[in-house]
């Protein structure tokens, strides 16, 4: 708004308040095959109890390695939920968590994000559903 010099996110904190994050990080595949294998291998040390058929089975794609990478990162997954529940005594309960890839989103974001700031369009807007080039994979 015209005049408007809030901040956006300079709310006061509240109790009951809920909080949603919403997290975009894009990525360019450089060795698809490598990146496979990695994420397979990494889908092994997460389920120490899994064979390397097992691992081939449940990481078959894009989004199955994205998943586990991102999981074994910390960024997602049990890690993350473990230390995020750390936060509890501080007054921070931890909710449910979604994820979502998005294959080929036709405007990517810069690795600078300062550089993002004046593109002018939504970021999180997701691809129109009727674009086939768009996919979708909530579950790991």
């Amino acid at each position: 708004m015209p005049g408007d010099d809030s901040v956006v996110g300079d709310d006061p904190l509240a109790d009951g308040m809920a909080l949603s994050l919403r997290l975009r990080r894009d990525f360019t595949v450089t060795d698809a095959d490598g990146l496979l294998t990695a994420a397979r291998r990494i889908y092994r040390q997460l389920n120490p109890d899994a064979s390397a058929a097992e691992a081939a089975g449940m990481v078959t794609g894009a989004a199955d390695a994205l998943f586990v990478i991102l999981e074994n990162a910390g960024l997602l997954g049990d890690l993350a939920d473990t230390r995020l529940l750390g936060h509890a005594a501080d007054g921070l309960a931890v909710g449910g968590w979604r994820a979502q890839i998005v294959i080929n989103e036709p405007a990517p974001l810069a690795p600078d994000p300062r550089s993002d700031c004046l593109r002018g369009d939504e970021v999180f807007a997701l691809p129109s559903q009727d674009d086939p080039k768009s996919a979708a994979d909530p579950d790991p």
